[in-house]
């Protein structure tokens, strides 16, 4: 079988990149080894999203004193609507594949040229080829995976049913949506984080307000915590060792929400010299493109961050400058966090821009400042943004309501280089949360209004 592209990995990036050079008339194969959709459609993003939204219902029915109810999660039809969720979304990308005469083929795909793919003792020749093998955890020496109750993120979410008394290892992204979660369902949390602060990396006030929201919530949380299993049988225990104690901890499930790997091995990358980094990623450009210039690279298989944002959006442009319309990622990748108050995320915070030489200051408005914010008794959090002497925003830092959202507007005026100036100009419309960006460009100008 010949064909123009040949994709290997039916992940959001695989997907994008298929539709895409399909969309600019190419013949398109798509090789998956499992489910269309991948991880973030069939076990990741999609399931713990529509499982997350689904507490937070009743969380927010819970702090509405004028609602008189008793209402509780009944988790068996919860998983029997996040099934039917992701069976329709599963089902339009496979219409839209077919929309566009995408072949799909079932099978594992091995590289074994810059043109060739063997896949069900089959060889395809193609022109192009897009990888996106996408990445798996990894089971760690101190945090041995057991498939029973020692579980990587994905896995313990997609149980039928939860135990009582969870430890999460990891408070990154995943850690804390995660805990997020089970809390709601009753369960009790234990965060063990080996970083000084929660959401390592990220802002500190947005980490800061993180763990206060969480541990309001009545999740435990350690951070300095050197951790490691110690036993797996009937509980999970495990030794921590902290600043100035140790101490031993004991749950009926660990989800173990760090470290994972490319799936690039045994794919056969030498055979068309496909360069990869040292922790095995692919090397690409900004074009997507590896360094065989026949060959493009999508999604987690290509490196950090390891988001399906980034994935779908390289999927789309490789398959564009497949297809001839040339394209390149963009300088700014939003983070959506959806915790107990949602979190967004772009650009640099005010250390990292110091830190480069720039001059810069922060402007913050606190959400308890938008009339909207009210109105949907939500009035905790703030929007944080990074301004230099220009008026440029160099980043976006947000937590409460709405800010898996408000991120993407802010994402926008990045990529376009818009000014505080350019934002000052626009009107929003009253009363929404997003007037919190409006509200921001009005105090880095004159001073608050609201």
């Amino acid at each position: 079988m010949d064909f123009d592209v040949v994709v290997i990995g039916g992940g959001v990036g695989g997907l994008a990149a298929a539709l895409r050079s399909a969309q600019l008339g190419k013949e398109v194969a798509l090789i998956e080894k499992d489910r269309v959709g991948g991880e973030c459609i069939n076990r990741a993003c999609i399931p713990s999203k529509t499982l997350i939204d689904a507490v937070k219902i009743l969380s927010k029915t819970k702090n509405s004193p004028w609602i008189d109810t008793n209402g509780k999660i009944n988790y068996e039809k919860l998983n029997e609507y996040k099934g039917k969720i992701i069976n329709s979304l599963r089902e339009n990308f496979i219409k839209n594949l077919n929309k566009f005469n995408v072949k799909i083929i079932n099978g594992i795909g091995k590289i074994k040229s810059s043109n060739e793919i063997q896949v069900n003792n089959e060889t395809i020749v193609s022109d192009k080829m897009v990888i996106a093998t996408g990445s798996s955890p990894i089971s760690l020496p101190d945090f041995p995976l057991n498939d029973r109750n020692v579980l990587d993120p994905w896995s313990a979410m997609n149980l039928p049913e939860l135990p009582q008394s969870i430890i999460i290892v990891g408070g990154g992204v995943a850690g804390v949506e995660l805990a997020t979660l089970f809390r709601a369902l009753g369960k009790d949390i234990t965060i063990l984080e080996l970083m000084p602060q929660l959401l390592p990396g990220f802002d500190k006030d947005i980490a800061n307000e993180t763990k206060k929201r969480l541990e309001e919530k009545g999740i435990n949380i350690f951070l300095n915590a050197k951790s490691k299993v110690i036993e797996n049988k009937d509980k999970v225990r495990f030794s921590v060792n902290l600043p100035t104690s140790s101490e031993t901890i004991e749950g009926d499930l660990a989800v173990i929400t760090i470290g994972r790997k490319a799936n690039n091995d045994n794919l056969g990358l030498n055979n068309a010299n496909v360069d990869v980094d040292q922790r095995g990623y692919i090397k690409v450009d900004n074009r997507a493109m590896t360094s065989n210039h026949k060959i493009y690279a999508v999604g987690d298989c290509a490196g950090i961050p390891l988001s399906a944002t980034k994935a779908w959006r390289q999927g789309i442009v490789a398959g564009d400058n497949i297809g001839g319309k040339d394209n390149f990622m963009p300088k700014y990748i939003p983070i959506s966090i959806f915790a107990d108050l949602e979190i967004g995320l772009i650009g640099k915070t005010l250390d990292e821009a110091k830190k480069t030489g720039i001059e810069a200051r922060e402007i913050k408005v606190d959400m308890s400042s938008i009339p909207r914010a009210w109105t949907v008794n939500e009035i905790e959090g703030f929007l944080k943004l990074v301004i230099d002497n220009d008026g440029k925003i160099l980043g976006a830092h947000m937590i409460g309501e709405g800010a898996t959202e408000i991120i993407n507007t802010i994402a926008l005026a990045m990529e376009n280089n818009l000014t505080m100036k350019d934002i000052y100009r626009v009107t929003f419309s009253h009363p929404t949360l997003t007037e919190v960006l409006s509200e921001a460009s009005q105090r880095y100008y004159y001073g608050e209004i609201y």
